[in-house]
């Protein structure tokens, strides 16, 4: 068997392209938002919200006003909550936080190990040195937050996101 009869098998058993495509595009489409899930989980706590909530929720955003149950349907469970007293008053916050990825490129000092005897032995003179300048790239994932939102009792009285 030579190479282009290989090759001819080997796209004749492959599933083509026009079947494939839509088949994915289906199963794509088919996925549930975060909102969704928890609203399909909770559905009590859904019927409870007024009309232009519900639409809010559904859509995952937020109003002044709204209550905790509303924004857990529509953020999700908070990564860290803070509770703070500002003249009397008990508000708490919750926090939202992503990690995004951010290329780096460093330089690092000299390595050097034990004049006039190196990693691999004795070396004539210095020792064993990478050399001053020797860099490496890498990806470090910086996380941040995205979302706060801060509740007087049970209701959003302010809220802030990065788009």
């Amino acid at each position: 068997m030579n190479v282009s009869s290989l090759s001819y098998s080997l796209m004749k058993t492959a599933l083509p392209s026009y079947i494939l495509f839509p088949f994915l595009v289906l199963l794509l489409s088919s996925c549930q938002t975060g909102a969704e899930n928890r609203i399909s989980e909770n559905p009590a706590l859904y019927k409870k919200l007024s009309t232009t909530d519900r639409a809010l929720v559904a859509a995952g955003d937020v109003r002044k006003g709204m209550s905790k149950d509303a924004v857990y349907l529509a953020w999700g469970r908070p990564d860290m909550v803070r509770e703070s007293t500002t003249t009397g008053n008990i508000s708490e916050s919750w926090a939202y936080f992503v990690t995004r990825p951010v290329p780096t490129s460093s330089l690092s000092h000299a390595n050097v190990y034990r004049p006039f005897y190196g990693r691999y032995g004795i070396h004539p003179r210095f020792g064993y040195c990478r050399g001053i300048g020797w860099h490496y790239n890498s990806v470090d994932y910086v996380r941040y937050t995205s979302k706060t939102i801060t509740f007087s009792g049970n209701y959003v009285v302010a809220w802030e996101q990065t788009r």
